[in-house]
């Protein structure tokens, strides 16, 4: 080989070198970007599709709803009005349950509750 060859050999193999490092670099920058996007994306699924029960006082009702878009259980609640009825009690989306009161004092409600995926705590002043 002569020097011109030997030159041009060299710098094709610096510049195929080069070309492969920024590919590297290139292709690892874009998996990151693609597991971050689908973290985010897993995050608002789990939002959108997770249940929220709610309890509403109206004068001497109780409603208990799930305003979510999945069904929920309930494990275990803790009131003062008596609610021990619930516990293990499926709610279905926009289901809603009605219960009597007998007095207008002050109720706090504290309900644990899960889906299939997660589990769940909310506490209600009313």
């Amino acid at each position: 080989m002569n020097f011109t060859s030997q030159m041009i050999f060299n710098i094709t193999s610096i510049f195929i070198a080069v070309t492969l490092i920024v590919g590297v670099i290139l292709g690892s920058i874009a998996l990151f970007r693609i597991a971050h996007a689908l973290k985010l994306r897993n995050q608002m699924l789990q939002q959108a599709t997770r249940p929220y029960l709610i309890f509403q006082r109206n004068r001497q009702q109780l409603l208990l709803k799930n305003l979510g878009s999945v069904p929920v259980t309930i494990d275990k609640t803790e009131s003062t009005f008596d609610l021990s009825g619930l516990e293990q009690q499926l709610i279905y989306p926009n289901q809603s349950l009605y219960f009597n009161l007998t007095d207008n004092d002050k109720l706090t409600i504290t309900v644990t509750y899960h889906d299939d995926i997660n589990d769940y705590q909310a506490n209600f002043n009313l």
